[in-house]
């Protein structure tokens, strides 16, 4: 029995990795297409069959880089960090990242304009930046907030923290990063004006979510405010299988837990790109007994 169920569980992860292969096949032809755009019309000048290999090249290149990268994602209930109920947990922060620049078709920064936005940063304020990733929001949120303002980072991979060091170092930028989980931020009570999660939630179960907004509540300082923007539902479903459980977030559900956990729910909408939504929400503004 305990053999085969160990086979059923390898034909699982083996259909899984194929979906996963397939879409990064498909996501590598389109970045192969606008590389041969970017560098111009000499691909095409040389022939058909030049642009199609070089092409295919590209392609190449793009799936080996993402699927090193992403067959190290820990899915939920895996051996390792996610046995310890912290979602699914991204290890590669070079294929991350080119992951980011194909989906938002090169207009990464466009796409953090939105999301900055929302959060209505000002100057002087202290930020946390939940599952930050290679700190490419954090950077710019820094900017933001100026010198009097202050902006951390936790993510629960080294390696994605390590990457987002190396960022800043070479942006010139003081971040305070450190390598933690949603659920167990390493901050005291009442430490920042904003704590703001981005494209993270459709990572973690609802009882991890409940906690995470717990922890956010407690770090926040009185009246302080907490944003966050996921995948909504879109409005006609693929029918490809989604590669993970979580993959689409119900903002209406998540400001129902939101209030549970002692949250004023500001504003629910779309972010306007991407199909994302975004809750805003803000903690009680009177000061703790």
């Amino acid at each position: 029995m305990h053999q085969f169920g160990h086979q059923a569980g390898n034909g699982q992860h083996s259909r899984k990795g194929v979906i996963v292969l397939a879409v990064l096949v498909k996501l590598s032809l389109v970045a192969g297409f606008l590389l041969m755009l970017h560098f111009g019309g000499g691909y095409l000048n040389a022939g058909a069959w030049t642009a199609a290999v070089h092409g295919l090249i590209l392609a190449l290149i793009v799936t080996v880089t993402l699927w090193g990268g992403l067959r190290h994602m820990q899915p939920a209930g895996a051996h390792g960090a996610s046995s310890r109920g912290i979602g699914i947990v991204l290890h590669s922060g070079a294929g991350y990242d080119l992951l980011v620049r194909i989906l938002t078709w090169g207009r990464a920064s466009r796409f953090r304009e939105f999301m900055l936005r929302l959060a209505r940063l000002q100057r002087g304020e202290a930020v946390l930046d939940v599952a930050c990733g290679t700190g490419t929001l954090a950077i710019a949120a820094r900017r933001l907030v100026g010198p009097s303002g202050s902006v951390a980072g936790i993510d629960a991979s080294a390696e994605m923290i390590e990457r987002a060091r190396a960022k800043a170092i070479r942006a010139g930028i003081d971040l305070d990063l450190v390598n933690a989980t949603a659920q167990e931020i390493p901050f005291p009570e009442g430490h920042f004006d904003i704590v703001i999660g981005t494209l993270m939630l459709h990572h973690l179960s609802q009882p991890v979510r409940s906690t995470f907004f717990q922890e956010a509540r407690r770090v926040l300082k009185p009246g302080g405010r907490l944003l966050l923007i996921d995948f909504s539902r879109p409005l006609r479903e693929s029918r490809l299988p989604r590669l993970h459980r979580h993959a689409h977030i119900d903002m209406n559900a998540v400001g129902t837990l939101l209030a549970e956990a002692g949250f004023k729910i500001e504003d629910i909408g779309a972010v306007g790109a991407m199909n994302l939504d975004y809750v805003r929400a803000a903690t009680d503004k009177a000061l703790p007994a």
